[in-house]
């Protein structure tokens, strides 16, 4: 309805229409409040703080009781084992892995002697094995050395590769043959292996023991010499195994024949094999 002056009125039933619209707003439930229990809180403090206390304890025993079983007499070593060392001699040894007799058996670090021993240019292989209360195994594993090697002015052990192993050393009286490779070979290790492993097998005519040098020519060639047979040999590398085989055949029918104090060389090549005879003295 409009007024007099242009004001609109609402009637009573828009009113209601109106009043009757309400907003469908969530319902707020009433807050409980948390129960209060400040013995609880206070007793769960001390149990944690009691855990803490019985913890601590327990590993400062287990470090008492570490330090007690590492450090006591009771388990000092009376015996120390050392198999296999031949170069080494037994107080080297123990010089090298920082042992002594007396020493707390739990106290050693096997591991450490294992590494500290390694580091030794004649060991190639060490294990140690520790037995409580009192005893200590090393079994060692040397390298064996087949030759001298000279470089740089100064001789060198070298194995059955012709790897070096150290210097000599003043009082080493170890008589070994000398290995010379020319360096334009390159790398010869198998030939000069599996020439070791056929002396030491006696496959080849002469053993390693008779023979003062070896040498590897950038000509593609074998040469040793025999200082005791004064008997120089010669060999094609290509095929020595074949070619000593040859020489090792000759050898043994200069043998029967009593004939090898006249041999000053013997050389194989392309199959075959010459005999060099010694000359005899100009009569006078």
């Amino acid at each position: 309805m409009i007024r007099p002056g242009g004001i609109q009125r609402r009637t009573q039933s828009a009113r209601k229409a109106t009043a009757s619209v309400r907003l469908n707003r969530p319902r707020r439930e009433p807050r409980i409040p948390l129960p209060l229990n400040p013995g609880g809180a206070v007793k769960g403090f001390m149990l944690f703080l009691i855990f803490v206390l019985v913890l601590g304890l327990f590993g400062t025993g287990l470090i008492y009781s570490y330090r007690v079983a590492t450090t006591t007499s009771v388990l000092g070593l009376t015996e120390i084992n050392i198999a296999g060392n031949q170069r080494l001699a037994y107080g080297q040894v123990l010089e090298i892995a920082g042992l002594r007799l007396g020493q707390n058996s739990l106290g050693v670090n096997v591991s450490r002697v294992e590494a500290a021993l390694s580091q030794n240019p004649w060991v190639e292989f060490v294990t140690v094995r520790r037995e409580l209360p009192d005893k200590l195994f090393i079994n060692i594993t040397e390298r064996q050395p087949s030759f001298w090697v000279r470089q740089d002015g100064q001789l060198f052990f070298a194995d059955a590769k012709g790897d070096i192993i150290t210097q000599l050393s003043p009082g080493d009286s170890a008589s070994l043959p000398l290995l010379d490779v020319a360096p334009e070979l390159g790398d010869q290790q198998d030939n000069i292996q599996a020439m070791v492993e056929r002396m030491n097998k006696q496959e080849m005519p002469f053993a390693l023991g008779q023979i003062a040098w070896i040498r590897i020519s950038e000509s593609g060639q074998i040469e040793m010499y025999l200082d005791a047979l004064r008997l120089r040999v010669r060999a094609e590398l290509s095929d020595w195994q074949n070619e000593f085989n040859r020489i090792e055949t000759v050898w043994r029918d200069l043998k029967l024949r009593g004939e090898t104090g006249q041999a000053a060389g013997i050389v194989a090549s392309d199959g075959k094999v010459w005999v060099e005879l010694r000359q005899k003295p100009a009569a006078s």
